[in-house]
């Protein structure tokens, strides 16, 4: 009898830390919502709005914007979108890349924003669990069936892979030009709308880049600015009581992640990323939400790139039969 309860013990305990991702069908959008959830951790992704991780949620905290509807999550408004193959605006909604123009439709100020991938659907193509971490994976082919692949008529596809684990979770890229024939020129990046947990004045973010990047019309000219010469010095904690910014930062290093801390609700976000994410945009609305959006690249890296500002820009280049992946990861922690 003692083994039997012994056993049963062990196998309930197995099945309580195990991962699970559940489905369901909301009524007003027929869209999919997948649930990921392991230990106390639960994300919500929705594959047809942009592939969006729409909620974060930790011991019953939501970090993330979320919509009063469904039908408002693709876009740039909610959730963390994705920005692909252009992060943030593109100067004149046009560049040129080996010769070829590529032009975009103006939706603001002239200027072309936030990439072409966060309002269609993705294709989910699977999905995993285990005593960890749950997982979706799910991509999207650049072909003429695509919604605005005629912005961007290059051939390939983008996958992801989302993992949510206890406290974290982890976004996985890989563009693959494997059957493509020419070079594909992008940018990825996560434009999450965090929560303020707490008073603003109490939540302190630390960005430890190298240089700030001189921008006109929020549009960064190109020129590097060590940040100790710069009245945002992030490096060490700053108040966001004391910030107002839509800014992009460079110097990232994967061993030196961003950090926000709550410091009246003794909670943190620490963001990580590899070595891909070396920009990273700050947006500090009077809002009850902030952002902070990790980059491959430089806002209007394409055009830096083509002005022969290849450091500042660090536009990523996938040659035809080749991959290029990247990672970044939210981690949650509590005092």
């Amino acid at each position: 009898m003692k083994l039997h309860v012994i056993l049963f013990c062990l196998l309930t305990a197995t099945v309580a830390r195990a991962g699970t991702v559940e489905v369901e069908r909301d009524p007003k959008t027929n869209w999919q919502v997948y649930t990921l959830t392991q230990a106390k951790t639960t994300a919500k992704v929705i594959p047809e709005a942009g592939c969006n991780l729409f909620s974060f949620c930790v011991e019953d905290v939501e970090y993330l914007r979320v919509p009063d509807e469904l039908s408002r999550v693709p876009g740039v408004g909610f959730g963390t979108p994705i920005l692909y193959p252009t992060p943030n605006r593109v100067r004149g909604a046009q560049f040129s890349f080996q010769g070829r123009r590529f032009r975009f439709p103006p939706n603001s100020a002239g200027n072309f924003i936030h990439g072409l991938v966060h309002s269609v659907p993705w294709r989910v193509t699977g999905s995993s669990v285990n005593d960890e971490q749950a997982t979706l994976n799910a991509e999207l082919v650049f072909d003429a069936k695509m919604k605005g692949f005629d912005k961007f008529p290059l051939r390939h596809r983008i996958g992801l892979s989302i993992t949510v684990a206890s406290g974290s979770v982890r976004w996985v890229y890989s563009v693959d030009n494997s059957e493509g024939t020419t070079p594909v020129p992008f940018g990825f990046a996560l434009h999450p709308y965090f929560l303020y947990q707490g008073d603003r004045a109490k939540t302190f973010l630390t960005v430890p880049a190298t240089h700030w990047m001189k921008s006109e019309k929020r549009l960064p000219l190109g020129e590097l600015v060590p940040l100790g010469q710069t009245p945002f010095d992030l490096r060490k904690p700053i108040s966001f009581g004391q910030l107002k910014l839509d800014d992009v930062f460079f110097g990232m290093q994967p061993d030196k992640p961003v950090v926000v801390e709550f410091r009246d609700m003794k909670r943190r976000l620490v963001l990580e990323s590899d070595e891909a994410f070396t920009h990273l945009v700050v947006y500090t609305p009077n809002q009850p939400f902030f952002c902070v959006e990790n980059q491959t690249c430089s806002t209007d890296a394409h055009n830096l790139a083509s002005a022969g500002k290849n450091r500042e820009a660090h536009l990523q280049i996938c040659p035809p039969g080749q991959v290029r992946k990247g990672w970044v990861r939210f981690v949650v922690e509590t005092n």
